[in-house]
């Protein structure tokens, strides 16, 4: 107790301290009125419920004080609990133990308890006496017997003499010895006194009186008696060891965080100053190659006027060049004066170099557009010049001329809005492997709105994009609705051998793809091998925010959640079509589309509803060489979800998809595909097509589950979905296509350096991972079996309060998913040696007990695949979820100390 304020003229704090001085820390229990008339009992069939409304809604004056117990009064220690358990490994229970841990009360001679010498004939000398477990058939001197209490740790461990001691055949001796100096001491009788002592006031002084030391020693040993003392008792033959006092470790849980946090790390200052040394021969490459161009086309016959326009182009791609160099120059000076804790200057380094990139290969496409009519013009000139007369080659002249005066004076690398329609007229690279044009709608063609000014890098293209886009039929090269807008005179000269220009490949990688839209969030870079590139650039684009805008507001319209739950049934079933924004809110051409239905809504009252009855948002996007597709499943419910769990922004979580390296999940046998992002933060997962179908029905319950729980500070061990993608991609150049479901978790790692890891799903059947040498490695992931042959040596010990939120987590969860026919969850357990703590999440709980798992169940069940007779791994919710628990509870012990029975939970 601690006085917070001066007492002055305060009688009531007065009385308080005066009382405590009396009676100290007690819990005073109220005496009963004798005078008091006796209440009613209630009747028989309305018991009274402790949290009923009625006993809470009773005045303060008739509510009875509930037994409390007073944890500092002495008479409330006179007991110890101990976490007792037996095990072989020899017996047919291994590797489960002979008699789980389970916690005993031993009251100071009374309950549970008896005196150290019954103890030891009934239980380590008595020949009959045999194992208590019904399946166990070894004998006892083969068993480890362990108490644990507090922080330590005290086994029995019986062996059997080749003779007995001569003299003593039937009285039980008593000696011990050091295991710091190795000293004996006296082998004497045990004392009547000493017999009958209680065996756990003999516990107690073994865990807590380790200031004891021998008494009369020969020579001088000042260790503990009963901490640092090995303590032997033998009768005939037997002779049972009490083990020294051993520190046991205690782990804390750590359940995922309520809120998920991202470390803005920034990129390397080297692998920036490299990169911008790459970035610094592709702007030489790519002039050096306009230049070629230039000079190949630049001939004697031009007119003064037509020379005139050439050396401005030689002079605009100099500058254009030279501004360039600047810039890197300047960006390489800004690099170098940056320190290495300024991860935001760096990552907004990064950020600018990206959109550099993309303006380079916008300058590029200009380029090709231009060189190309000039290639055509010189081409129809030198047809039309034999035989050429006086009239008709001024007109060549003139037609010359026309390409050269429609190019831009102004030497800035920003490409021109004039030019963005044309850029897309150019020829694939020679390297695609295809002569197909990627032609997209003209304005004119789409009737949308004039392109606005400003940005450095081209706008989105619209493209309709059908259901079935994962049947090849939106990712296939003949696709019906890319119209062309060269004339068919223009494409047959193009066929012809010679005929046709080669346009200046772009100088990245060909799985890279720097020429795409206007980001409203972060500048990104989309790579083939990086899907979750694909899935940040679609997040990051501005048609993502205006289609979220829209589900947003059709939800309120609609009655907002229940909506949203009353169609995602639906949803599941029939292939709906794509959110479509409304009229006044849709981009113009040239951006991603977001609708797939030719077909316009009549009014504005059916497109609310079909935005409420399609919670996903699909964008597709494109360059010269690659189409890109994204669906977005359940998009505004996973924003909000976002905001309520990450205390970091959007941006961050954009950020950290835009890259990611293969993932090896071990000890995995779904045969799925991983990624991992380039910060670590979060794990990327395919999902099949089943559980895809899955999760559109379980996520409406999903999300009400995790931000009440979040709102409400309820502990879940749930690893935390942040969203669902389907992406899709062709590059024609390259001809390489790939179709993915992905979900997107958090890492529980996150930050941490795993010794061990473990997948637990609380079966016995096929848990078993073999490991090279018997040495157990972080990368490797465990199974079951291996964690209940690692805990016959080194348990997994936790503490009372750990225990109790974790066993609350976890039947939380487990409730959760049952309740909506999800099994075959398991529970990721990393330990963490550096910090001594378990980090646990529930992974995996997507999948129904669908038809296909009940035909497992049954045939599994039966034998006839194997499996020693065990329980399959797969079974029904409600017993998936009582296995589940059950193991969990009996693979993460509570040691008690005493304070153990004192306490709410404890």
């Amino acid at each position: 107790m601690r006085i917070a304020e001066q007492l002055g003229s305060s009688q009531t704090l007065a009385r308080t301290l005066a009382d405590f001085r009396a009676q100290g820390g007690r819990i005073r229990t109220r005496d009963a009125d004798p005078f008091a008339q006796p209440r009613e009992a209630p009747p028989a069939k309305a018991p009274v419920k402790a949290d009923s409304e009625e006993d809470r809604g009773l005045p303060q004056s008739d509510m009875t004080w509930a037994t409390k117990m007073d944890c500092l009064n002495p008479v409330n220690h006179q007991r110890l609990c101990v976490l007792f358990s037996s095990s072989s490994a020899q017996s047919s229970n291994a590797p489960n133990p002979c008699v789980s841990p389970w916690i005993v009360t031993m009251e100071f001679y009374g309950k549970n308890d008896l005196t150290l010498g019954i103890f030891l004939e009934r239980y380590c000398f008595r020949p009959s006496y045999q194992c208590p477990s019904m399946f166990c058939e070894t004998p006892m001197v083969h068993h480890i017997r362990r108490f644990v209490h507090g922080s330590g740790c005290v086994q029995i461990v019986l062996k059997e003499l080749d003779s007995p001691v001569p003299g003593y055949q039937h009285t039980i001796l008593n000696y011990s010895w050091c295991r710091i100096c190795k000293q004996v001491t006296p082998v004497v009788p045990l004392s009547n006194d000493s017999w009958s002592m209680s065996f756990a006031k003999y516990l107690e002084l073994r865990f807590y009186g380790h200031q004891y030391t021998r008494r009369a020693n020969a020579e001088p040993c000042g260790h503990s008696i009963h901490k640092d003392y090995h303590q032997y008792f033998s009768y005939n033959q037997m002779v049972a060891s009490f083990s020294s006092y051993t520190s046991v470790r205690l782990l804390e849980i750590c359940l995922p965080p309520p809120k998920i946090f991202i470390r803005n790390q920034g990129p390397s200052k080297n692998s920036l100053l490299q990169d911008l040394k790459d970035f610094s021969q592709k702007v030489t490459q790519v002039y050096l190659a306009i230049d070629d161009r230039l000079t190949s086309l630049k001939t004697d016959t031009f007119s003064k006027t037509r020379e005139e326009k050439m050396e401005d182009l030689f002079a605009q791609k100099d500058m254009e060049e030279a501004e360039l160099r600047s810039w890197i120059e300047k960006l390489q000076a800004r690099l170098l004066s940056c320190g290495l804790d300024a991860p935001q200057q760096l990552q907004a380094i990064l950020e600018s170099v990206v959109i550099k990139k993309q303006s380079l290969c916008e300058t590029l496409q200009s380029w090709n557009s231009r060189l190309q009519d000039l290639f055509q013009q010189e081409k129809g000139r030198k047809r039309l010049s034999v035989p050429p007369s006086p009239g008709r080659h001024r007109q060549t002249d003139d037609s010359k001329t026309s390409a050269l005066e429609s190019s831009p004076r102004n030497p800035s690398p920003v490409v021109q809005n004039g030019e963005k329609e044309d850029r897309y007229l150019s020829t694939l690279p020679s390297g695609s492997g295809s002569s197909s044009l990627l032609q997209l709608p003209s304005p004119g063609e789409t009737g949308s709105e004039p392109l606005s000014s400003g940005p450095s890098f081209p706008e989105q293209d619209s493209i309709s994009i059908p259901e079935d886009v994962f049947d090849g039929h939106l990712l296939g090269s003949n696709d019906s609705q890319v119209k062309e807008k060269s004339t068919m005179k223009a494409i047959l000269a193009n066929l012809l051998p010679g005929n046709s220009y080669n346009p200046i490949p772009f100088p990245f990688d060909p799985d890279k793809h720097y020429l795409m839209y206007e980001h409203e969030r972060v500048p990104i870079a989309v790579c083939e091998r990086e899907p979750s590139s694909i899935i940040a650039f679609a997040l990051s684009c501005k048609e993502y925010k205006v289609a979220l805008e829209e589900l947003s507001k059709a939800a309120v319209k609609t009655g907002g959640e229940e909506a949203a739950q009353a169609n995602s049934v639906g949803e599941s079933r029939v292939k709906n079509s794509p959110a479509k924004p409304n009229d006044a809110a849709a981009p113009p051409a040239g951006r991603t589309s977001m609708d797939a239905d030719p077909l316009k809504e009549p009014d504005g009252g059916d497109k609310q509803k079909k935005l409420a009855g399609n919670p996903h948002i699909e964008l597709q996007f494109s360059d010269a060489n690659a189409k890109f597709y994204c669906r977005i499943y359940y998009a505004e419910e996973f924003h909000r979800m976002r905001e309520e769990i990450m205390e970091s922004s959007e941006d961050d979580f954009v950020r950290s998809l835009s890259h990611c390296v293969n993932w090896q999940a071990r000890g995995g046998k779904s045969g799925a595909v991983f990624y991992a992002t380039e910060d670590d933060r979060f794990i990327l997962k395919q999902m099949p097509r089943l559980e895809v179908q899955s999760f559109l029905d379980f996520a409406p319950h999903y999300f009400t589950y995790i931000t009440g729980a979040v709102q409400q500070k309820r502990p879940t061990a749930l690893a935390k979905i942040l969203g669902v993608y389907r992406i899709g991609y062709k590059n024609s150049q390259n001809n390489t296509e790939k179709k993915l479901d992905l979900l997107v978790m958090e890492n529980l790692f996150y930050g941490r350096k795993m010794a061990q890891v473990f997948d637990l799903k609380g079966s016995l059947r096929n848990r078993n991972v073999k490991t090279d040498s018997g040495k157990e490695s972080c990368e490797v992931v465990l199974l079951d079996e291996n964690l209940l042959r690692l805990v016959h040596d080194n348990p997994l010990y936790i503490r009372a309060h750990c225990k109790a939120i974790l066993r609350a987590a976890i039947h939380s969860d487990a409730y959760f998913l049952s309740s909506h026919l999800i099994i075959d969850y398991s529970l990721l357990v990393g330990r963490d040696d550096t910090t001594d703590q378990l980090v646990v999440g529930i992974i995996d709980y997507i999948r129904t007990f669908t038809w296909d798992k009940k035909l497992e169940m049954v045939v599994k069940s039966t034998g006839l695949l194997g499996g020693q007779g065990k329980m399959p791994t797969v079974v029904s919710p409600e017993l998936y979820r009582a296995r589940f628990c059950e193991a969990m509870d009996k693979y993460f012990l509570m040691v008690p100390d005493h304070w153990t029975g004192l306490g709410v939970n404890c």
